[in-house]
């Protein structure tokens, strides 16, 4: 055994020792890298979806037809300006209704398509007849100029409101081919007369095309409680049958009205609904006002404010 061990001793100090002894020690075995396994089909499809998934919200949020989730009627920060005698209605950045007006002069005015005339609360909107370069508010054909004050007929308590602008680009001859709304301006303060004079003018001759708004059919929120649900910062286009509780003239917009139960609907602010009641309702039932239509309105704090009867407007 003692021979055995001085032979194997021997055979020790004769060994040639690497040099990196000891860092091999230290870093543990060096082992070639396993080799690469092909990923399994399911996790390549997996991942390749998640990817288009991420890839396609980005492009919808950037490209789709509301830049935003909450499908207000938000229009351009610049808007082009029509030929002179021409009119064209826009929308302001938070979704306002407006109107461009391109005078035969070449002077430009910004007009508000919300009349001054707010029946029980309601906005009513105007239109633009070519013919008679009037707009008119359809709902009590108040007439107005051109440059958005009073001229005659129906109930209105004022011109309409304009906005201040400043022009962005002109063409060659100087004339203004776009335009930046600015802040909203006091209306012209004339107004109609305590009696309405009653050969009042027509709202539009009957062969006048009226011009009016056109709204993209996929902005429009098919229920009031959803545009709630939305939380949407500006104005938007919501279709909805309005519901005043006969019991306490309770105001509400709803999706569906069945019997005196209001579905898919949401509390309305700042309709006068005992005035409604008592004025129009009862005394003429199945107007307007209970007929499932579209309206302008704009939500806060949970309800809908603002309400306003678009049935005039285009749909697209």
């Amino acid at each position: 055994m003692a021979e055995r061990w001085q032979r194997e001793l021997t055979k020790l100090r004769r060994a040639e020792v690497p040099g990196d002894l000891w860092e091999r020690v230290l870093q543990g075995p060096r082992l070639e890298p396993p080799p690469t396994r092909a990923r399994s089909r399911v996790v390549a499809a997996a991942t390749a979806f998640a990817v288009f998934a991420v890839g396609a919200v980005i492009v919808l949020r950037a490209f789709g037809p509301f830049g935003s989730a909450d499908r207000t009627l938000a229009g351009p920060d610049v808007l082009a300006v029509p030929a002179r005698g021409e009119v064209a209605p826009e929308f302001l950045p938070d979704g306002r209704p407006i109107f461009v007006v391109h005078h035969e002069d070449g002077t430009l005015s910004v007009v508000d398509a919300f009349s001054s005339h707010r029946a029980w609360g309601f906005e009513e909107l105007v239109v633009w007849c070519p013919s008679t370069r009037h707009f008119v508010e359809w709902a009590h054909e108040a007439h107005f100029d051109e440059y958005g004050r009073y001229d005659s007929a129906g109930p209105a308590p004022a011109g309409l409101a304009t906005f201040a602008f400043e022009v962005v680009e002109r063409d060659e001859a100087g004339d203004p081919t776009s335009i930046r709304v600015g802040a909203m301006q006091e209306p012209d303060p004339g107004r109609s007369p305590p009696e309405t004079e009653p050969s009042r003018p027509p709202f539009c001759p009957p062969d006048d095309r009226f011009v009016a708004h056109t709204i993209d059919g996929s902005r429009i929120f098919d229920t009031p409680a959803g545009a709630v649900a939305a939380e949407p910062d500006g104005w938007i286009a919501v279709r909805g049958t309005l519901l005043v509780s006969r019991e306490d003239a309770f105001v509400q917009l709803c999706a569906e009205v069945r019997g005196d139960r209001c579905e898919g609907g949401a509390i309305v602010r700042g309709i006068d609904g005992v005035g409604l009641l008592v004025n129009v309702l009862r005394p003429y039932p199945g107007t307007g006002y209970e007929e499932p239509t579209l309206w302008l309105v704009r939500v806060r704090d949970g309800v809908i404010d603002d309400p306003t009867i678009a049935g005039l407007l285009h749909v697209s």
